[in-house]
């Protein structure tokens, strides 16, 4: 097993965060949960341009609390303002994060802002610390370094490969949108369960009939729900992130994966579904940037694609998944094997 990262200066706190998200954000606040002299939880939001302070860091703490063992927190504002301005960005609403935070008995242990070019201190009063730093100390940094040794790397967000597909392939996954439910619906179901606990056995003709399975919204809602073994039989609840114990996350990027594999047999048009499913999935690890990229790509496939207006929406509005507040439930990224 892994021995733990050691992570202690704010150069390897600033490394683990991409290696944590999957991504570097932008225009973010990240805060972390700390829990003695150890990180807990990690939580990414947008930037405020548009919340009033206290209701934004109300809301901000509200996700904290779930961290019920925290007993301090570290923020990371990520953001192309000028990092030396007077007033400092987002200073109201860092403020009202601040006495929210010590209200809930989690206070503000420090926080920085990363731009695109250099970092800083944000609450530093000595001009000593608030000096603009370069990114490459992050990258340089041991936690980094720790990191990719691990075997982790910030890859980015995953664009889905063009159609490859044979000329009958639209025809083809039409014919197999099921019409005669439960029984067609059923089948596909049992086929889904068989990939996600073998996925090398995803053939041509089973990625044709499952791409077309998902053009049914109720059985896309029933292959969606059988990814998560341990959900509550309701579709609302299990598409709202709302969980009885940690998913087993392997399973959830088993099913990316596929439905990645599928997209490569399905044309334009018909990719709206499959791009809502990965959406879903990144959105319950709690990369909301990625997932409201893919459901942009899904209603760029498919105009007025309901499920992927209302994910957006969601996503919009700064909602994140039941399970994402729940640091025993939450996605975690892979470090090595």
């Amino acid at each position: 097993m892994n021995d733990p990262i050691n992570i202690s200066t704010p150069a390897d706190i600033l490394a683990y965060v991409p290696h944590m998200l999957g991504e570097t954000p932008k225009e973010s606040f990240v805060l972390m949960t700390m829990q003695g002299n150890a990180l807990g939880a990690t939580l990414r939001l947008d930037a405020p341009l548009c919340f009033e302070p206290k209701a934004f860091a109300q809301t901000v703490v509200s996700y904290a609390t779930a961290d019920e063992a925290a007993t301090g927190t570290l923020l990371v504002i990520y953001t192309d303002e000028n990092t030396t301005a007077e007033p400092r960005p987002f200073s109201e609403h860092v403020q009202a994060l601040r006495t929210e935070l010590e209200t809930a008995r989690m206070p503000l242990k420090d926080a920085w802002m990363v731009t695109s070019e250099v970092w800083n201190n944000y609450l530093c009063t000595d001009s000593a610390c608030c000096t603009e730093r370069s990114l490459d100390e992050i990258t340089n940094s041991t936690g980094n370094t720790a990191f990719i040794y691990r075997g982790s790397n910030v890859t980015g967000f995953t664009a889905p490969e063009p159609f490859t597909g044979e000329d009958a392939a639209r025809e083809t996954i039409a014919a197999h949108k099921p019409d005669g439910w439960p029984e067609d619906t059923e089948a596909r179901r049992t086929q889904w369960a068989e990939l996600l606990e073998s996925p090398k056995g995803l053939t041509h003709e089973a990625a044709l009939e499952l791409a077309g399975a998902l053009q049914h919204p109720i059985t896309r809602d029933y292959l969606m729900a059988d990814i998560i073994t341990n959900a509550p039989d309701q579709f609302t609840s299990v598409l709202l992130g709302v969980f009885i114990a940690r998913p087993d996350w392997n399973r959830v990027d088993t099913a990316q994966e596929l439905v990645f594999e599928l997209m490569k047999v399905t044309p334009e048009g018909q990719r709206a579904p499959m791009l809502s499913v990965i959406g879903w999935t990144e959105w319950l690890k709690g990369k909301s940037s990625f997932a409201g990229r893919y459901f942009k790509l899904a209603l760029e496939d498919v105009e007025g694609y309901r499920f992927a207006e209302l994910m957006t929406d969601l996503v919009s509005r700064g909602l994140i998944a039941d399970c994402v507040r729940d640091p025993k439930k939450a996605y975690a990224r892979k470090i090595g094997r």
